[in-house]
């Protein structure tokens, strides 16, 4: 009886943006996180992730259940990560929507920075199938996902949009909360830093309020970019042009996008951005430095053919650069600069980039 509550807390969750395959594991994931009676009561008051936002008095009509229960089990639901809770500006009410298992369940239900032993067995789980929902994330001609470059080594002599710039991102929230990485958590693959993703606006508060979250001025939270981009960690945020949702800064031995490359190479995970690294052959002295850093081995050292040793340089694997602008940021010379080579504009909103991406999915 409980599988089949769980299957058809799946088949919800199953809808958009990211597939949830008919599996035993994932139902046993569902049956870690949810408790019987909660996912009852999820599956039977939403149909999708984020399309419907409901009331507490909404779902008890809907579901034929008392508010206070309905109360009771929301809020627990919230404190878990498992139903994203907000207070609308429009009637002061508070609201629930279901969530998708990526990008939502997981990241929310992990990222408290709590491993409990059911947490622990969720990451094997989620670990487990890693490349099922990499080539998930993979699954469009839009991708859900795109890099945002390390702003200080953009070409300024180009125009450089505010959807590029994670200043612009940054001094446009109203709120800002950090959480540990999930995906760093869930992998435990490195050493990388942990407090480096963000949450913006309502996600921010929701955060604080019921995911351990720590709220962080402007300022703080360009010092923790700078962190990552110091630690060589790749800024990355939902493929459309508004204000974020959230911010994560990955890598490519725990994060499931980037890993959507690095290691199932799979050019549809995330979409580059406009720009790549240009070598200054003047002011590079060949330290390698470059090299040693990029996340995805996008730079080599050419040894020279020549007599004169006019042909030693640095060279760029175009194929395999994203654009995070790592290289440049590294550079102890000042010889990387990043310049637009594309002109690719995302989705205005959210919502539209999911709609576009679940009409271009291939499979």
């Amino acid at each position: 009886m409980s599988e089949d509550v769980y299957e058809r807390l799946r088949q919800k969750i199953n809808r958009w943006p990211l597939k949830a395959p008919k599996s035993k594991d994932m139902i046993k994931i569902l049956s870690i996180a949810y408790t019987p009676e909660e996912a009852e009561l999820v599956s039977s008051a939403f149909n999708a992730p984020y399309v419907e936002a409901k009331t507490i008095e909404q779902v008890a009509k809907e579901t034929r259940n008392d508010a206070a229960y309905v109360k009771t089990v929301f809020e627990r639901l919230a404190d878990k990560g498992l139903l994203f809770e907000f207070t609308s500006s429009k009637d002061n009410m508070t609201y629930y929507t279901m969530l998708p298992y990526v990008p939502g369940i997981f990241e929310i239900h992990m990222n408290d920075g709590v491993m409990t032993d059911e947490k622990r067995e969720f990451a094997r789980l989620h670990e487990k199938h890693y490349s099922h929902w990499g080539y998930e994330l993979g699954s469009s001609n839009y991708p859900l996902s795109r890099v945002i470059p390390v702003e200080e080594k953009l070409d300024t002599r180009t125009e450089i949009l505010p959807f590029e710039r994670v200043s612009k991102l940054i001094e446009d929230a109203r709120s800002i909360a950090v959480n540990p990485c999930a995906c760093r958590l869930a992998a435990n693959k490195c050493d990388k830093p942990l407090e480096v993703c963000f949450t913006f606006d309502r996600f921010a508060d929701f955060m604080v309020k019921h995911r351990n979250g720590r709220h962080v001025t402007k300022e703080e939270a360009l010092e923790i970019l700078k962190k990552a981009e110091d630690a060589g960690l790749v800024h990355t945020m939902v493929n459309h042009q508004e204000k974020p949702t959230l911010i994560c800064n990955c890598c490519t031995d725990c994060c499931l996008v980037l890993r959507g490359i690095s290691e199932l190479h799979n050019p549809r995970t995330l979409a580059k951005s406009n720009f790549m690294p240009k070598i200054d052959e003047e002011a590079c002295r060949l330290c390698e430095t470059c090299i040693k850093w990029c996340p995805f081995h996008a730079l080599y050292h050419h040894y020279p053919h020549t007599e004169d040793l006019s042909d030693d340089r640095i060279m760029i694997l175009e194929e395999r650069c994203i654009g995070c602008g790592i290289c440049s940021h590294k550079c102890p010379h000042n010889a990387i600069t990043l310049v637009r080579v594309r002109e690719e504009i995302p989705e205005k909103t959210m919502r539209d980039a999911m709609i576009r991406s679940e009409s271009e999915k291939i499979h």
